[in-house]
């Protein structure tokens, strides 16, 4: 590189991170406010992250980009008053680049924390009879706050801790499979429960009367449905391997969990005072309590109320605006173009026509339920991402007149069906994630390591859906 190339690195970068803190904030004014013209700038500031990143794209990026380019030309030629289209896509597009952000900025908070990291060498340390469960449980609990990141958090501890506890041993390789993989599946289906997880978030804005705490009680009885059956199969398919010597167990970190807990207590205290003072619903409440719960735990981190902690307050501040969420970008380029391509591609099929050819409502209600999670992963072969799925089906099911089942199970059907890909396809981005941080190949990580799993998932769903529904 040369030392031009070089010095302008930091100033690109700079210019990067203000225009991701501009598509935030100007995201936020405009759900604030309503106003369309901010609703605009949000767009164009989306637009200048783009530009911005043009150098830092991969092919997946590019790939999408030129898919949203397509249909952007596609909606102009064929229809009367394109805008009517192109902006709801414009909308959700610039709604999931700003919560991705704002999830980045939480996680690059909670990894600075002590507690947090306290926490994750706990889980990755259990012995082997309750390891799974640990590590399952564990890892859905901590992406409440990481999201993403805790894939990034976790999966270097699991293999360290694998290194140091058992050098060179010829089982090494079951154990990252195992362990690995229980953290994946808890990943995958905290998505059906967590108050801060993508799919329900982006579900939740496109379906009209969805009842988002029901959809949570029903998210945490399959979770730990799920988290029994995968435990199940695990035990089942190494029932022959015995593991040998003798592994320290690491005590329960008694004050950093509650650090942890009234960290999250705190978050959704905000989240439900704002949704109170507003008259607005969870989803607002999350992206507006996002930036007082970054200021606030780096706050406290720094010393607050102790003399001299603003210092350290601007420093991390800083730290993370300037170097952390830059590095956010193509992950969130990645959702935003994903969002724009459901939502734009969905407007583009015949809704109702689809819905009479399939015989929707001729169709049993738990039936009917139990193939959106199958359908929805097996779409995601396509290389098209699993939220680009979510969305396109819950805009889907949105244009039509009437529903063809409660609003609620349609949408918690869509998040399970978010959660199926994630095992199960090689191109969700948590299965990317795993082999860029751990070097696992993502055909190996789905259909060699999980594919079990996730087919028992997927059958389990059915008995799930005729419950709730009474097997009509």
């Amino acid at each position: 590189m040369s030392p031009e190339a070089a010095a302008a690195q930091p100033r690109r970068r700079l210019a990067l991170a203000i225009m991701l803190v501009a598509v935030i904030l100007l995201e936020l004014a405009a759900r604030l406010t309503g106003q369309h013209q901010v609703q605009t700038l949000a767009w164009l500031a989306m637009a200048g992250v783009v530009v911005l990143n043009l150098r830092g794209l991969g092919m997946r990026e590019i790939y999408l980009l030129t898919l949203c380019s397509a249909l952007a030309v596609l909606i102009l030629i064929r229809m009367p008053e394109p805008m009517l289209e192109l902006g709801p896509a414009l909308d959700q597009a610039s709604f999931l680049m700003t919560f991705i952000l704002l999830m980045s900025l939480l996680f690059e908070t909670a990894a600075r924390s002590p507690s947090i990291a306290a926490c994750g060498v706990y889980l990755t340390s259990q012995p082997p009879g309750r390891r799974y469960y640990a590590l399952n449980a564990g890892t859905g609990i901590l992406a409440v706050m990481f999201n993403l990141g805790v894939v990034s958090f976790l999966v270097p501890l699991i293999q360290r801790g694998i290194a140091s506890a058992t050098p060179g041993d010829a089982l090494n390789d079951i154990r990252e499979r195992r362990q690995v993989s229980a953290l994946l599946r808890g990943f995958a289906w905290s998505v059906t429960w967590s108050p801060t997880a993508l799919a329900p978030l982006a579900v939740a804005e496109l379906i009209p009367g969805v009842d988002r705490l029901l959809w949570i009680e029903y998210g945490l009885a399959v979770f730990v449905l799920i988290m029994v059956l995968g435990a199940f199969e695990d035990r089942w398919r190494f029932r022959r391997f015995r593991p040998s010597g003798v592994r320290r167990e690491t005590p329960f970190p008694l004050t950093e969990a509650l650090l942890f807990l009234a960290a999250c207590a705190w978050l959704f205290g905000m989240i439900a005072l704002i949704v109170w003072l507003s008259g607005d619903g969870v989803v607002f409440g999350l992206l507006l309590a996002c930036p007082f719960m970054v200021v606030g735990w780096l706050a406290v981190q720094g010393g607050f109320p102790r003399p001299g902690w603003i210092a350290p307050l601007r420093g991390e501040m800083r730290k993370i605006v300037v170097v952390g969420l830059p590095r956010t970008a193509s992950v969130a380029i990645t959702l935003a173009t994903s969002g724009f391509i459901g939502r734009a591609a969905a407007g583009q099929v015949p809704a109702e026509q689809l819905a009479a050819f399939l015989q929707l409502d001729a169709m049993p209600d738990f039936v009917f339920l139990s193939l959106i999670p199958p359908a929805l992963s097996l779409f995601s072969l396509l290389a098209l991402s699993p939220i680009m799925m979510a969305v396109f089906f819950g805009s889907l099911f949105a244009a039509l007149p009437v529903l063809p089942a409660d609003p609620t199970l349609i949408a918690f059907a869509i998040s399970c069906g978010w959660a199926l890909s994630m095992t199960f396809s090689p191109f969700a981005t948590v299965v990317l994630m795993v082999e860029r941080v751990a070097g696992i190949p993502t055909r190996r990580l789905t259909w060699v390591w999980n594919i079990g799993f996730t087919l028992l998932a997927s059958l389990s769903l059915v008995g799930v859906f005729a419950l709730l529904t009474g097997g009509t």
